[in-house]
């Protein structure tokens, strides 16, 4: 017998597990019926939540065991023993929800056939979409056709038929993975992902949290770019999971044809490691690896590469013959093994102690830059590492609010070797010397702040040991102890005086190269006021403020400056000052009481820094200037020419800043020496941003004569460059880099690239091209793409 209630009533129902049909219990209520959802794009409270049922607490539809359904109709076929449930269902089983248009229930299998526009919910906010769909009596989703779902995590597949394994996995048919939002267009049909993987089966793998493909094709924007027989990818649930990553394919002048296939490793819950072999049509492969370890109280990252091949020119082919040198000893010919290591380690026992170290070597000076691999790898330790100069270390530093202690040791490698054509298919090799660098081992530095009691003030003891080691060159070792005393106080009429005074002695051992070794102490003081009177007018819509700022400065003592100068064998004058050579006068040193950085340089007698700023501030925005100019007298210290202080009067020092607000920056740097009068430096940029364009330049010019650390790092005096990005529709993006030597009129560097990115891809499309002076390995030019996709990983160059 069949039996129907009327549509017009809103029915409820519970539906013991596979229960005989006397065991229903019925309710009415005259609740409206929700709207039936398109598959895709639903709104978040049809796809993403559960209308609210609006049970009492003590309600027996509560009954974990129960299925609890809602519909406008429903045929008991009490022969058959089948449940027809219709209009706009709703089926709940504990945390999972059901709705179709049609469900049928066998009470003798426990099995729920849904059709029409189902939407099956499970426990972890998953969504799927199908025409049709075959459950279990859990609601447990079996087999369905015209499939959609979204998994844990934000994935999409879709498939024109699943079914559920032995194993309990869903296996997909004809089926596609993206984890891009898919939305509808005007006219209803769902929009084409910027990326998706389509496969003729595609299966979860529930164990792995893995995502398993055969004849998988990748399509971007639409458009199908690699076949792979087979492909595997951890899927948006899984934080992290072994697999392959997303490949590269790239061309280069110097490389030839380029292709990448990273593997990441995901070795244990705190160890991790990524392998990524590149393989070129020019030249022999390359295996780049990174791994990283964490631990209880620091981490450990390691990344490195390496090959067996020669070294090659611009155009890939490789310097093996020595008759081409101008100097054949110092040819890098012939193959072997060529590598790089860069490592670093960081840890934190204590709140006060921290150690760790850093490596940072390559084999060769030139290994990097051939395999466009990353020649300034940022800081690995407490010492920053200079241009295409590696720098490895260890320490231990102890810190806290008023002491900090740190030891160290260090030691350096230079990359910055040339190999440079002459013509006539001639080159020859400028290379520094490494045997010159120094060891430094070890460092030791202590500060210890003090409150004082009687003057109010601020007092420092500051301790510094350093030795170097060379193979070739100059050995050094020095120790300092010294201690510093300020106070910052607000004088009548507002103006903030700083009087200062700080007395340190210094002991020196130094073996110059085939000289002996010399000793000596020197014991050095120093008294100063720092003194500054803002003026600050508040009115209308800019407030202004006016600064002058004097600095006076005497120091005492005997710096004897002559015990680092000795005559070489040679006949030459040999500088043997280590610590604060490098001196280049600008607004951050300009009101430093010692000018030199480090201590071996120490200047004698009376010191006056005058300069004064204004600045404009409104709304957002900000002008600020500053002039400013060093007087000495009575000085014995002589100055390299390039650092701003070799006269008595320093070169004056300007800085200018415009900031209005995000849109617009600009910045200017001068030094000017009034003897010559002429800028030593000036460097200048600006800055322009808004939704459509993206402009940014830059202008400097150094005095090649007085700055001799240009011809030797071929560096130009005077450069422009500049970057333009401009958005030329929704989602894509081009930009231009180049950088131009106004000394040889010469296009040094210049890239061009072509961006696609929405909120889970990003293609961009790159071409590079260096021109560096006839340097006949570093000139190349190259096209590369770099592709990261959500949930997959990326890969470029």
């Amino acid at each position: 017998m069949t039996h129907q209630l009327p549509y017009t009533s809103r029915l409820r129902a519970t539906l013991p597990l596979k229960s005989s049909i006397c065991a229903l219990a019925f309710c009415f209520a005259g609740a409206v019926a929700a709207p039936a959802y398109a598959q895709i794009g639903a709104p978040e409270t049809a796809a993403g939540t559960s209308r609210p049922l609006q049970l009492a607490p003590d309600s027996p539809y509560r009954d974990p065991n129960l299925i609890y359904l809602e519909a406008n109709s429903l045929t008991n076929d009490e022969k058959a023993n089948i449940l027809t449930i219709s209009g706009e269902v709703e089926g709940r089983y504990q945390d999972r929800t059901l709705r179709a248009e049609t469900v049928v229930y066998d009470l003798n299998t426990g099995e729920i056939v849904a059709n029409g526009n189902v939407v099956l919910i499970d426990a972890t906010g998953s969504t799927q979409y199908a025409d049709k769909l075959e459950l279990s009596d859990e609601l447990e989703a079996g087999t369905a056709t015209n499939y959609t779902g979204r998994i844990e995590g934000g994935g999409v597949v879709g498939a024109r038929f699943v079914n559920r394994n032995t194993q309990e996995e869903f296996e997909f048919y004809n089926a596609y993975y993206t984890a891009c939002e898919l939305c509808r267009a005007a006219d209803g049909d769902v929009e084409t992902p910027s990326w998706r993987l389509r496969a003729k089966r595609v299966r979860q793998d529930k164990d792995t949290r893995t995502i398993r493909y055969n004849d998988a094709v990748l399509e971007l924007l639409g458009v199908p770019v690699l076949y792979t027989p087979y492909l595997a990818h951890p899927d948006p649930s899984a934080e992290r999971a072994s697999g392959l990553l997303t490949p590269f394919i790239g061309l280069a002048s110097d490389k030839g044809f380029t292709l990448e296939a990273p593997y990441y490793w995901a070795i244990d819950d705190h160890t991790e490691a990524t392998f990524t072999p590149r393989i070129f049509s020019k030249v022999n492969p390359l295996m780049e690896y990174q791994f990283a370890r964490l631990f209880n109280t620091g981490r450990i990252d390691v990344e490195g590469s390496f090959t067996y091949g020669s070294i090659f020119d611009r155009d890939g082919n490789a310097l093996d013959d020595p008759n081409r040198f101008f100097d054949p000893s110092t040819a890098p010919i012939g193959k072997r093994l060529r590598s790089h290591i860069y490592a670093d380690g960081y840890f934190e026992p204590t709140d006060f102690w921290t150690y760790g170290f850093g490596v940072q070597l390559a084999t060769d000076d030139n290994y990097l830059n051939r395999y466009d691999l990353n020649e300034q790898p940022g800081t690995r330790g407490v010492y920053d590492s200079e241009s295409r100069r590696n720098t490895s270390q260890a320490y231990l530093v102890g810190q806290d609010d008023n002491t900090r202690l740190s030891v160290s040791t260090v030691g350096f490698q230079d990359l910055r070797t040339r190999i440079v054509e002459l013509g006539n298919d001639q080159l020859r090799v400028f290379e520094d010397n490494d045997d010159a660098l120094p060891i430094i081992a070890p460092k030791i530095e202590l500060q210890k702040y003090f409150s004082d009691p009687v003057l109010d003030g601020r007092l420092k003891l500051f301790g510094d040991t350093t030795w170097l080691t060379r193979q070739e060159g100059t050995d050094y070792g020095r120790g300092t102890l010294g201690l510093d005393y300020s106070r910052t106080w607000i004088a009548p009429g507002g103006i903030e005086v700083q009087p200062f005074a700080n007395a340190r002695l210094d002991y020196y051992e130094i073996e110059p190269e085939g000289g002996s070794k010399t000793d000596f102490s020197r014991t050095l003081g120093q008294v100063g006021v720092d003194a500054r009177y803002p003026f600050i007018r508040s009115g209308g819509d800019v407030t202004w403020i006016l600064e002058p700022r004097v600095q006076v400065t005497q120091n005492f003592g005997d710096a004897k400056l002559d015990q680092f100068t000795v005559i070489d064998q040679g006949g030459f004058e040999v500088d043997l000052a280590q610590d604060g050579t490098d001196i280049d006068l600008d607004q951050a040193l300009f009101w430093q009481s010692n000018k030199a950085a480090g201590y071996d340089l120490w200047e004698d007698g009376l010191r006056a820094d005058v300069g004064a700023s204004v600045s404009a501030n409104w709304n957002s925005s900000r002008a600020h200037l500053f002039l400013g100019q060093s007087y000495t007298t009575d000085r014995n210290t002589e100055f390299e020419a390039n650092s701003g202080l070799l006269a008595d009067n320093s070169d004056l020092v300007g800085l200018f800043v415009l900031d209005l607000g995000n849109r617009f920056t600009t910045k200017t740097r001068v030094r000017y020496d009034e003897d010559s009068s002429s800028f030593r430096r000036i460097d200048s940029s600006l800055r322009y941003r808004d939704k459509r364009f993206d402009l940014s330049t830059r202008y400097y010019r150094i005095d090649s004569e007085s700055n001799p650390l240009l011809a030797i790092n071929n560096a130009p005096s005077e450069e422009v460059s500049g970057a333009l990005g401009v958005k030329i529709a929704d989602k894509w993006r081009a930009r231009y880099k180049g950088f131009y030597d106004i000394d040889s009129n010469n296009l040094r560097r210049q890239s061009l690239s072509l961006t696609y990115q929405d909120d889970c891809t990003l293609i961009e499309l790159t071409y590079t091209k260096e021109n560096l002076s006839n340097d006949a390995i570093r000139d190349s030019s190259g096209f590369g793409i770099r592709i990261a996709l959500l949930t997959l990983g990326d890969s470029g160059n």
